[in-house]
C-alpha cells in the first residue's frame, strides 16, 4: 500500500473534525476559534529506541503515547485541547496493518478527549517516529515563570518507575489542568516529563526563585519501589529523576492552599494532590529539608533527569 492510498484510507478512518472549517485533504487545515482567551500550540515527538522499543510494544500503545504526551503539554498550560496534526517517519519494516493499529490507539484517546485530527504528513525513514502538533485554547495560560517566594509546591499522582508501564498508560491531566486554571490560584505549572527535579528547575529558572523540598513528602510509586528493590532511598531517587510521569507540578500562594484543597476534592476526585515543599527567595536551585537523618540526598541529585542530548 502506497502513501496516498493509505491517506485515503485514513480519511475514512478519522471522523470529521468538529473544530475545523477544513480538515484533512488540502495543503492546510483551517480551525474554528472564537471567544476570549488564547490559542495555545505545542509539539512533541516520539522516536523508536528513545521513547519505545517497537518490537516490545503494541502499535496501539505507541499511537496512544504519541498523542498523550502532547495532551499533557496542554494540561500544563491549563488549556483545553482543540485539534492536532501528526507527521510519521515510516521505515520499510512498518506495514499498513501496523500503522492501522497505531492510529487505532491514537484515535481512541482523541475521542476520549474530544480533540480532532485535522491533518499530517508521511515520510520514509530508517526508524519509526511520530511528531504531533497540538492546538488548544486557554482563557489565561499558566506559565512556568510565575512562581513566587512563599508559594507551596504541589504535584499530582505518584512518581517514578514509569519505564515498567506508566509511560504508556498514563492519564494526561487535562481535567486537572483545566480545574487549576479555573481556580485562578496557580502561579506556575509544568508537566513532569524529564523528572521532578529537572522540571522543577525549569520553573525555578523561569521565575528566578529557589525551592525547599521535603523528601519525605515526595509521592513514590509502587513501580519505583519495585525497581528500587524495596530500598526506600533508591525508590525516592527514581521518583525524583526517572521522568515520563506526566503528572502536574505547580505552585500556589500560601493563603490559597486550603482553598485549593477544597476545590480539588470536588473537581479532581481520584487523583492525589501532594504538597512537597515551598518556593523561597534565592538563586535558582533545590534545597532539601528533613528532620530525618536517615534521608541523605545524594550530591548532584537535584540536577539529575532525562536529557535527549
Amino acid at each position: 500500500m502506497d502513501e496516498f492510498t493509505f491517506i485515503e484510507r485514513l480519511k475514512k478512518k478519522i471522523p470529521p473534525a468538529k473544530n475545523a472549517v477544513l480538515g484533512i485533504g488540502d495543503d492546510a487545515a483551517v480551525l474554528r476559534f472564537s471567544g476570549p482567551g488564547r490559542l495555545v500550540v505545542s509539539t512533541d515527538m516520539i522516536v523508536e529506541k528513545v521513547d519505545f522499543v517497537l518490537n516490545r510494544s503494541e502499535p496501539e500503545q505507541i499511537g496512544r503515547k504519541a498523542l498523550a504526551v502532547n495532551l499533557s503539554d496542554l494540561a500544563a498550560m491549563g488549556a483545553k485541547p482543540l485539534a492536532f496534526v501528526i507527521s510519521i517517519g515510516k521505515p520499510a519494516y512498518v506495514d499498513a496493518r501496523w500503522l492501522d493499529r497505531f492510529y487505532d490507539g491514537l484515535l481512541r484517546l482523541a475521542r476520549r478527549y474530544k480533540v480532532d485530527c485535522v491533518g499530517g504528513d508521511f515520510s520514509a525513514a530508517k526508524e519509526f517516529s511520530a511528531s504531533v502538533t497540538i492546538f488548544g485554547t486557554a482563557r489565561k495560560p499558566i506559565l512556568r515563570s510565575g512562581a513566587k517566594a512563599g508559594d507551596w509546591i504541589a504535584v499530582t499522582g505518584r512518581l517514578g518507575g514509569s519505564i515498567l508501564r506508566h509511560h504508556f498508560d498514563f492519564t494526561p491531566r487535562v481535567r486537572e489542568g483545566l480545574a487549576l486554571a479555573r481556580s485562578g490560584l496557580v502561579h506556575s505549572m509544568i508537566d513532569i516529563s524529564d523528572g521532578l527535579c529537572q522540571d522543577l528547575h525549569h520553573i525555578l529558572n523561569a521565575s528566578c526563585v529557589a525551592a525547599e523540598l521535603d523528601p519525605r513528602r515526595i509521592p513514590v510509586s509502587s513501580d519505583a519501589i519495585h525497581l528500587g528493590r524495596k530500598n526506600s532511598l533508591a525508590a525516592l531517587e527514581r521518583a525524583l529523576t526517572d521522568g515520563e510521569d506526566f503528572e502536574l507540578l505547580f505552585t500556589v500562594p500560601g493563603p490559597a492552599k486550603s482553598v485549593l484543597e477544597r476545590r480539588w476534592k470536588k473537581e479532581c476526585r481520584g487523583v492525589s494532590l501532594n504538597w512537597i515543599g515551598r518556593i523561597v527567595k534565592g538563586k535558582p536551585g533545590i534545597r532539601w529539608i528533613s528532620n530525618d537523618k536517615r534521608v541523605r540526598m545524594r550530591r548532584g541529585l537535584s540536577r539529575k533527569g532525562f536529557r535527549h542530548f
